[in-house]
């Protein structure tokens, strides 16, 4: 594909964002010229699914929880992923199977129970239930048993089934709620220990959070915060600008270009996830092609970020585990109608139509990417058809279980790595039980179950061997970009938006001029 036909792309995608914000204005939406001193206003691409504690391994989910509803025992440092205290203030590996957590003293829940051991037990039973189908238990603890014991109030002590050198780490994941919450069924309003507490959440609409009085730490200086959600990136822009909102995340390039806007990394790496399961993909060939007929060079500056890195595999070199000797793909249609024209001479059926399912807002110009993709396959020589889907409908292509009769695909996804290491990206995502895999594979589950077990520089080189395998052996997946996100921030706030704010908004960081 020719880059002017890519800036075409993008042209025709910002006109229809600036008639919609014209359409938007012109609705008689009231547009206050400044905030109220003790109230903020954060604009995000979607709303969240769910609010329970224990669905915070989602990051749309997170963004809205995570230190700011809940907490968790240990912090990780945006900095260099080290873990950090929290709700546990000390840790220690009592042996291979067991660890010690000492509690934080003087902390209540929103609801007045005390936070003790028994209630993190509670929430970590619970986060295992296979009933409840919580998101940090089929991801983050998946494969693990953890059987906690509260040995006093303030002393919790895990029990692992398998060695597990960076349980804390894993920990980080796991929010805590109020011992309060159903056991059996999933949480609409949560209750947790951190900064502020749901005033309400009104579905489609917004989400309200109050600074909650009695908390522990340091007390954020905003008391309301609001959280509402616009799929187009030229209204979220906007929102800032006329001062109905005070930050607004996930600006598109071509948006984010005045003072106000602050580019960051944020971790996502961003990629075309493959159902090889389905003829014609399951053809190592084809899959090698796809990656071939992309021009990723022509994507970058024009419809990704300027910033944006090109993508060896699914984390970020700050990973440990990261393969520094992935090679790029390099973008060669000829190669790729060749290796398409040998499968079919192999009796391999590369004409059947491949469904591209995108999801609406992931990433800016997510649209506008798949749109240039959709091309640049088609030129060399695949059938393919776009389809854009909202959040819901794309989590059911994303999660497990899918229909067997189903058309084969590939899933515009991003995957995110802000704790350092890969077991927190490989295991639910590429083994053959995992939640969102759509590869099977008993040589890379090997790789992957040694690696999650190993220390030190053994754990290294299996993950490598295992990301290479991926990438290069099995060829499960797309890689595009290493992603760079806007923030626009107004001028009168204090805020720096850091590798975590794609999970995590930080609100009690955060404070006017």
């Amino acid at each position: 594909m020719r880059e002017e036909d890519i800036v075409t792309t993008i042209s025709i995608g910002r006109s229809a964002n600036i008639g919609l914000l014209a359409l938007y204005l012109a609705a008689g939406v009231a547009m206050p010229g400044h905030a109220a001193p003790d109230t903020l206003t954060v604009v995000v691409t979607d709303e969240p699914k769910s609010l329970d504690p224990c669905d915070t391994d989602l990051s749309g989910n997170a963004r809205v929880l995570r230190n700011n509803i809940t907490e968790t025992l240990v912090n990780l440092s945006p900095a260099d992923g080290s873990v950090q205290p929290s709700l546990a203030t000390a840790w220690e590996q009592v042996d291979d199977l067991t660890w010690k957590f000492t509690l934080r003293e003087g902390v209540t829940f929103h609801d007045g129970k005390p936070f003790d051991a028994a209630a993190v037990a509670a929430a970590l039973t619970r986060a295992q239930n296979p009933a409840l189908a919580c998101e940090v238990g089929l991801a983050t603890l998946k494969a693990l048993v953890l059987t906690p014991e509260a040995a006093d109030a303030k002393t919790l002590i895990i029990r692992t089934d398998i060695v597990e050198p960076i349980l804390p780490s894993k920990l980080a994941a796991l929010d805590i709620g109020s011992p309060d919450t159903p056991a059996d069924a999933k949480s609409r309003e949560p209750i947790g220990t951190g900064p502020y507490k749901l005033a309400a959440w009104r579905p489609g609409q917004s989400i309200t959070l109050t600074a909650f009085d009695k908390y522990w730490g340091d007390k954020p200086a905003i008391q309301n915060a609001t959280v509402l959600w616009r799929a187009e990136s030229a209204v979220r822009a906007a929102m800032v600008d006329t001062g109905e909102a005070q930050i607004s995340y996930e600006i598109a390039p071509q948006d984010g270009t005045t003072a106000n806007d602050h580019a960051f990394p944020n971790a996502e790496t961003s990629l075309l996830r493959i159902d090889q399961e389905i003829a014609p993909l399951n053809d190592k060939r084809v899959r090698e092609a796809l990656n071939l007929a992309i021009d990723r060079d022509g994507l970058i500056g024009t419809i990704f970020h300027a910033q944006a890195q090109k993508a060896m595999q699914v984390v970020l070199p700050s990973v440990f585990g990261y393969n520094p000797d992935i090679p790029v793909w390099t973008y060669d249609p000829e190669k790729a109608r060749s290796l398409l024209e040998a499968a079919r001479a192999d009796g391999v059926p590369v004409d059947t139509e491949i469904v591209i399912y995108g999801r609406i807002g992931i990433y800016p110009n997510s649209s506008e990417s798949l749109e240039a993709i959709q091309a640049m396959l088609a030129d060399a020589g695949f059938n393919v058809r776009l389809e854009m889907l909202e959040t819901s409908p794309w989590l059911k292509k994303l999660l497990k279980p899918w229909d067997a009769g189903r058309q084969p695909s590939i899933l515009q996804t991003q995957i995110d790595n802000t704790e350092g290491d890969a077991v927190f990206t490989l295991p639910n995502r590429f083994t053959s039980d995992g939640n969102t895999s759509s590869i099977a594979d008993p040589k890379l589950d090997t790789l992957i179950s040694d690696a999650s077990k190993a220390t030190g520089g053994e754990r290294k080189r299996l993950f490598q061997e295992a990301f290479k395998y991926l990438a290069v052996d099995a060829i499960n997946i797309v890689p595009l970009f290493h992603m760079v996100t806007i923030a626009r921030v107004a001028p009168d706030v204090n805020y720096t938006p850091d590798v975590q704010a794609g999970n995590e908004i930080k609100l009690k960081t955060i404070s006017y001029r």
